[in-house]
């Protein structure tokens, strides 16, 4: 699911603090500028002619020199087969497939083609799949996925998704986590968010997004929204967006 997108320059004081996996992967092509990615213990700067797929499955922490512009074409691609479990890079050669591709995807924002750019985005999959780190849903979170995506403007409950399996809730809680990196309440969190922006994205009014997306007023779900973004519906709207 393509949830955000853009060519941009980001603003100096632009950074990344995720203390809990996003859910999605955040992908990059550098064109200009140097920019740190932490995890864990492993620190590494991204570098113009590459795209990055960050992990969907851990926290991180991102952040530009500036001293220098940080000039990159992104996505931000909830990938509903497969996860990101580390940072994958890929050099970008001239006259290759992926340089094409990548000309396609910025060419594609530009002309605001959000559904050619949904299709791109679920195809990105074919070029990370060769990583060790681009790793295939369990049938478990398959599931899971897809029962929310279809209930997404519903009350959504541990006890509904466990009986999905009939697990106790609270071996599925412990299970749930073991795979991703976060609980079910957590995602469920990230589902309505996501899809709350590609709601945001296509129009929406902001009063139809928030019962779209399970919410039963619009103070909850703009609260919700803020903690989530950092930002209002209202400002995300006018584009007021952390690539």
């Amino acid at each position: 699911m393509l949830i955000e997108y853009g060519n941009t320059v980001v603003l100096p004081t632009w950074e990344l603090n995720e203390e809990v996996p996003t859910g999605y992967s955040r992908i990059y092509y550098v064109t200009e500028g140097d920019v740190t990615y932490e995890a864990a213990d492993v620190r590494r700067t991204l570098k113009p002619g590459f795209l990055y797929a960050l992990p969907s499955t851990l926290p991180y922490h991102v952040w530009r020199d500036k001293r220098k512009d940080f000039a990159c074409t992104y996505l931000h691609v909830d990938f509903s087969k497969f996860r990101v479990n580390d940072l994958i890079e890929l050099s970008v050669e001239e006259d290759t497939c992926l340089c094409v591709f990548i000309r396609t995807v910025a060419k594609a924002i530009s002309e605001k083609r959000i559904e050619l750019l949904e299709q791109l985005a679920e195809d990105f999959s074919y070029f990370l799949r060769e990583s060790e780190n681009f790793i295939p849903n369990s049938q478990m979170l398959t599931t899971v996925q897809k029962y929310i995506l279809r209930h997404i403007s519903e009350e959504l409950t541990i006890e509904s998704l466990s009986g999905l399996f009939n697990y106790h809730p609270n071996y599925f809680i412990r299970l749930f986590r073991r795979e991703t990196g976060y609980t079910p309440y957590q995602y469920i969190v990230q589902q309505r968010m996501q899809y709350a922006v590609t709601q945001l994205n296509r129009g929406l009014p902001n009063e139809e997004v928030c019962y779209a997306c399970g919410y039963t007023d619009s103070s909850t779900f703009t609260r919700a929204f803020r903690k989530y973004y950092g930002v209002a519906p209202q400002k995300y709207r006018k584009g007021f967006r952390k690539p």
